[in-house]
């Protein structure tokens, strides 16, 4: 029976939050132009279809299958989010890029 945050939960007149459809749409930006590396039709209705450059998958497939481009670390079992961040702050040489990393890099902190 007790309300835990009860100016919270008023109602607010300004929306605070927006996801990335919000943001792709036409509430935040008349003009829109953006990249992403995963081609996918699900876009915002605002942008309308997704267009799709005439070879860049095959540009990207030989450029991230090239060993002079790309190597790859093994990270054995026991391997953590913090371990894999430590690991590549350490990287010497340094490491340019980490690919794919947000799928394994969650639930860590940025302080």
């Amino acid at each position: 029976d007790n309300v835990v945050f009860p100016m919270t939960m008023k109602f607010q007149p300004l929306q605070l939050t927006a996801s990335g459809h919000d943001i792709g749409g036409n509430l935040l930006f008349g003009a829109r132009l953006g990249f992403s590396g995963t081609p996918s039709d699900l876009l915002p209705i605002d942008l309308g279809r997704c267009q799709y450059e005439q070879g860049s998958d095959g540009k990207m497939l030989r450029l991230m299958t090239n060993p002079n481009v790309v190597s790859l670390v093994g990270l054995g079992s026991n391997w953590s989010p913090l371990g894999i961040l430590q690991h590549v702050a350490q990287a010497d040489p340094p490491y340019h890029a980490l690919i794919d990393s947000g799928a394994l890099i969650t639930g860590v902190s940025n302080q």
